[in-house]
């Protein structure tokens, strides 16, 4: 009754002073409309799980730790052509691109105005695993692992010349006698050092010291010797994925945004990367070719996709509506259900606007929903005031058909 009450108090004062109503309404219309236009696009995982659940804190304390779903990066085309030629440099520098991390007081490529330079700037990208990535930090683990085992050797060479000296010095030997009996021991540490590095480059296959550009190193590294030529090793087909042990025809660069991103700068960051697969300074020049994929990417294209079409769906629905209300009613204002329920869709999103929401998937959905309903009740009123007027003033009627 309260609220009946109250329904029937606002039709009177809209029936008797219009104008005063009409221009407060169109006022808040355009101020609605204005804070609706604000609103953006959220297809987040919050938008479609509950924050209390489980599975959504799950998902946000696994994002906290490796960073937000994978943007990836698809290398199509031969994989021996792009390991074993200068393409496998080319592939580095884009993953220091995306990766932002440039070195300090350098001009990233592309210039400061370029993807490198703004992902350097801004940071989204968390943590980046890829191929070239990889080999290169295997290059510079076995060089400094290298690096130091023979300084560790010299050491001990130097320190095994000592100890045999002294000991020739103590048993009253001459100092000739005694640098020669220091040398053989130096040199029968250095032999064991050298035989160490022989056994290990047997069974590894190496012929040097590793380099990224040493295709023989390279190729042991990545590729199978037991199986066809080009096909890659099974436990790094989380670099190279292939079907049934087939010969390698991609490579994968994972890109994990940082969780903390907003949709806007989510989606900047994925524009960003496209941009750089797109940079001459790393196009590759043996065939291959970067596609950008992953859920991220997924996610904001479908965005942009489903905010089109719903929109022109609205506006389709719009037309069959203004249409139907022509054609149907003889009425002067036979627009007006329309004109209300468009006032009550800029009231409504204008109000979550200001309450700092987003547009989810579902709020995007349900809005011909509502104008659709809005335009029913609105006619449905209309109806009731026709009927309860009769010879009666329009306030007397709005009260009661309200």
């Amino acid at each position: 009754m309260k609220l009946a009450h109250l329904l029937h108090r606002a039709a009177a004062l809209a029936a008797r002073r219009p104008g005063p109503v009409i221009a407060v309404t169109v006022v808040l219309a355009l101020v609605g409309t204005a804070l609706a236009l604000r609103l953006q696009p959220d297809a987040g995982t919050d938008t479609l799980v509950g924050k209390g659940t489980d599975s959504y804190e799950a998902t946000a304390t696994f994002r906290e730790r490796f960073g937000d779903d994978a943007v990836l990066v698809l290398v199509r085309g031969d994989l021996a052509k792009l390991v074993l030629t200068d393409d496998l440099g080319r592939l580095l520098g884009l993953e220091g691109c995306v990766s932002g991390n440039a070195p300090p007081g350098a001009t990233p490529p592309g210039g400061p105005g370029g993807p490198c330079a703004q992902l350097a700037r801004t940071k989204p990208v968390q943590v980046v695993f890829g191929p070239a990535t990889f080999i290169n930090e295997s290059v510079r683990q076995l060089s400094d692992g290298f690096s130091q085992r023979l300084q560790q050797s010299q050491a001990q060479a130097r320190a095994a010349a000592d100890r045999a000296r002294k000991q020739a010095r103590d048993r009253g030997l001459g100092r000739a006698e005694a640098d020669r009996r220091a040398k053989q021991a130096g040199d029968a540490v250095e032999a064991q050092f050298q035989r160490e590095v022989l056994q290990l480059a047997v069974r590894y296959g190496l012929n040097g010291v590793p380099r990224l550009d040493d295709p023989d190193f390279v190729s042991t590294l990545v590729f199978d010797s037991t199986k066809p030529a080009g096909t890659p090793k099974r436990k790094f087909s989380y670099l190279f994925p292939t079907r049934g042990g087939a010969t390698g025809r991609a490579a994968l660069v994972t890109v994990r945004l940082r969780p903390d991103l907003s949709e806007p700068e989510r989606t900047r960051a994925i524009d960003l990367v496209k941009a750089a697969t797109r940079m001459d300074e790393w196009k590759l020049r043996n065939g291959g070719a970067y596609t950008v994929t992953g859920a991220p990417v997924v996610v904001s294209d479908l965005t942009e996709s489903i905010t089109g079409s719903i929109i022109a769906l609205l506006i389709a629905a719009l037309l069959v509506m203004a249409a139907t209300l022509a054609l149907v009613f003889s009425s002067r204002l036979r627009l007006l259900p329309l004109a209300v329920a468009l006032v009550a869709a800029a009231l409504t999103f204008g109000a979550l606007s200001a309450a700092g929401a987003s547009l989810t998937m579902a709020s995007i959905a349900v809005l011909p929903v509502l104008i659709g309903l809005a335009v029913d009740y609105a006619i449905q009123l209309q109806s009731r005031i026709s009927e309860e007027r009769g010879d009666t003033s329009p306030e007397l009627a709005a009260g009661p058909a309200a």
